[in-house]
């Protein structure tokens, strides 16, 4: 009798971004997807990024899309999901199929996968057996098509996975992860004892609000100086480059968007807090995690002990390879 290590992939999918990590390897995917047409004057060998995702499902039928970067670049009608089904999107069916034949998941792999800790108990059971009722074959760029299926799915509560991740782990006593997302904020409370780290049920949870704040304040000051709405492409870059130029003029928003994140971060930190009520004082440590960790900067000052994490965009994704890791069957 042998141990064989089953063959296995991690995906986070995001509200903002969805990471995925398989045997070493990862990928980042902007969690957008939109229509396919084609781009006669675009290049794609040479100056593309994002993907082209052709889905063959098992009746024979086929569609097109463009996820990711290029989606946001040369999409039109580009969507993306704050739903709290977000699995129940049809995007989320595309992400977890563009993730696993980028990274070559053969067919019947080990699926670990997340939910916010609050959607936890009521989704886990249709997420799970969902995502082990998806089956069809994948070409992405113009490559083979190949069959994406797994043979199990595993899910945990976002901020756990994280929490596998967090470095320097103090002895004893209590530390709480803290992973902000585009939609939400997750918090998991563990105790650390005699070697062992175990939640805390009572102190975990999630608060709605996560770095798609920000883009809502920019947004509408952006509509409130020019009258025109912002699609979330744009959104993104005016946050990432601090100004746009419309119709000619340039808008500065910098200081509005220092100021979201402020505002944003104060809002998270006091919700958390809030929730964690008195034991809040008795917390070791505060590790921060998922991109808002990275977004919102300052939010660091704002608890107590804090410390961000390294690659805190990653934690989930990496913290769910490492507990599939220790899955073994026995032949």
């Amino acid at each position: 009798m042998r141990s064989v290590v089953l063959l296995q992939i991690a995906i986070d999918v995001g509200y903002s971004h969805t990471k995925a990590v398989n045997n070493g390897r990862r990928v980042l995917i902007p969690s957008v997807v939109a229509p396919y047409r084609e781009l006669p004057l675009a290049d794609l060998s040479r100056n593309g990024t994002g993907h082209i995702v052709t889905i063959r499902r098992l009746d024979g039928s086929e569609t097109r899309h463009f996820v990711g970067e290029l989606a946001l670049r040369e999409g039109q009608s580009v969507s993306f999901t704050l739903d709290r089904e977000k699995h129940r999107h049809q995007n989320h069916d595309i992400l977890i199929f563009t993730a696993a034949r980028y990274l070559n998941t053969p067919p019947g792999a080990t699926l670990i996968a997340g939910l916010p800790v609050a959607y936890y108990s009521n989704q886990k059971e249709e997420l799970q057996k969902h995502l082990e009722a998806l089956h069809a074959e994948i070409s992405v760029n113009g490559g083979k098509f190949e069959r994406i299926s797994f043979g199990r799915v595993i899910i945990y509560p976002q901020g756990a996975g994280a929490l596998l991740t967090a470095p320097d782990l103090p002895s004893s006593g209590l530390i709480c992860m803290v992973d902000i997302g585009q939609k939400t904020t997750d918090f998991v409370t563990a105790e650390i004892a005699g070697c062992k780290v175990r939640p805390v049920s009572s102190l975990c949870g999630s608060i709605e609000t996560g770095v798609f704040a920000v883009h809502e304040v920019v947004a509408a000051e952006f509509q409130a100086l020019t009258g025109a709405p912002l699609t979330t492409a744009r959104v993104r870059e005016i946050i990432e480059t601090g100004a746009v130029v419309f119709r000619g003029r340039e808008i500065v928003l910098t200081n509005v968007i220092e100021k979201a994140k402020m505002d944003v971060s104060r809002s998270i930190a006091d919700q958390v807090l809030a929730a964690l009520g008195d034991r809040a004082d008795f917390i070791r440590r505060f590790y921060l995690a998922g991109g808002g960790a990275e977004a919102l900067p300052m939010l660091g000052s704002l608890f107590p002990t804090a410390k961000v994490i390294p690659e805190p965009q990653w934690a989930n994704a990496l913290g769910f390879y490492k507990v599939g890791g220790r899955l073994e069957a026995a032949v």
